[in-house]
């Protein structure tokens, strides 16, 4: 029951979704009448490309789907590789809540986001998975008031060339 639960559309590669899933914990805790299950103690959860990794996951199910991927850690993490020919996309912070239906994430306190490169950091990353879109914010307290964004150099450069001129 767990594996077609996880296999909503929820995974950007295709054949993701036909991948099993594979839930590693030290301790698991299941309650039928809520629809949650909690595993604590070194968790992992991947299927394909997908990779979560977390002191503790809380998977909330409704009408038989998974609503919400509730991870908590120092820090937890989220990779996914969301196309063939596109770069892995990291993203690490304290707490990250996952929604499979919209297929966003919500990273919150030490929010870190990677792709091609490109680092966002802030206090709270909104990142829209299907869209590869973000919105990230710092804190009114402590040490990460800003965001931060770092642009590779790579990204910069322009694929032509200018001639050079001679005086």
């Amino acid at each position: 029951m767990l594996s077609s639960l996880l296999a909503a559309p929820c995974i950007a590669l295709p054949d993701d979704r036909r991948q099993p899933i594979s839930i590693e914990s030290d301790y698991a805790e299941r309650n039928e009448k809520t629809g949650r299950t909690v595993y604590r103690g070194n968790v992992v959860i991947s299927q394909g490309s997908v990779l979560i990794e977390a002191d503790e996951i809380t998977l909330h199910v409704d009408n038989s789907k998974i609503s919400r991927i509730e991870c908590t850690g120092k820090p937890a993490s989220y990779q996914q590789k969301p196309a063939l020919e596109t770069a892995t996309m990291i993203a690490r912070a304290d707490r990250i809540d996952y929604l499979p239906a919209t297929n966003k994430l919500a990273l919150k306190q030490n929010a870190m986001l990677t792709r091609d490169g490109t680092i966002i950091k802030g206090d709270s990353i909104d990142y829209d998975i299907d869209k590869q879109t973000w919105k990230a914010k710092g804190a009114n307290q402590g040490a990460q008031k800003r965001i931060q964004l770092v642009i590779p150099a790579s990204a910069l450069q322009s694929d032509s060339t200018v001639p050079e001129t001679k005086p």
